[in-house]
């Protein structure tokens, strides 16, 4: 069965992000850092759009996390703080450029890059990861994984935690100012029809 994944996230300015990268080693368990570069493949299959909507509660997405990498599909609602069902498929690091070879011949072939560095800790017994995503800034995520019936508890949890490390969790509109702030800037659209994947992962080539 699908774990349901409940988040909440929120701005850092890079002094926050730095502090708390020091409270969290001394008062957290460090859980180790990830370099991920996604594929992140537009809802709207066919359709050279990626507006975030209610309409598709679909997240697909081509990821490559410290080497290992993974077709991942997350079900439910986009927002600030949501609770979503996550399917992750493991996939040869060698079949990345296969998986999305796959992926275009369904129709997906449009949609928007992303690369981070995240510095992920356990406190208090939720996940929280600190995320720098270069060249635009930094965020963090706070994060439970439970089952249906733990949502509402995972949810008041997180939020009574952030509150009191002073940690702003985003509505639902800000978070996707949020979005579209990393989604719009130049260079982190893709189109498979007028581009070849080989010269993204040229760009990118680090994470492989």
């Amino acid at each position: 069965m699908a774990k349901v994944e409940v988040e909440h996230r929120g701005y850092l300015t890079k002094e926050e992000f730095s502090l708390l990268n020091k409270f969290f080693k001394q008062n957290g368990k460090f859980l180790g850092k990830k370099d991920r570069f996604s594929v992140i493949f537009s809802p709207f299959r066919g359709k050279e759009t990626f507006e975030l909507s209610k309409k598709s509660p679909i997240d697909l997405k081509v990821r490559i996390t410290n080497k290992k990498a993974e077709l991942v599909l997350k079900y439910g609602k986009w927002s600030g703080n949501d609770a979503r069902k996550e399917f992750l498929f493991p996939i040869d690091p060698k079949k990345f450029e296969e998986m999305i070879e796959f992926l275009f011949i369904l129709g997906f072939y449009y949609g928007v890059l992303q690369a981070t560095k995240t510095y992920l800790y356990l406190y208090k017994g939720i996940e929280l990861a600190l995320v720098e995503a270069p060249g635009w800034g930094y965020y963090f995520e706070a994060e439970i994984s439970t089952n249906l019936n733990g949502v509402k508890k995972a949810n008041k949890k997180i939020g009574i935690e952030c509150e009191k490390l002073g940690l702003d969790v985003l509505n639902d509109k800000d978070f996707c100012k949020l979005l579209k702030s990393l989604n719009d800037r130049p260079g982190f659209r893709f189109n498979l029809k007028k581009q070849k994947f080989l010269d993204i992962k040229k760009r990118f080539i680090s994470y492989f």
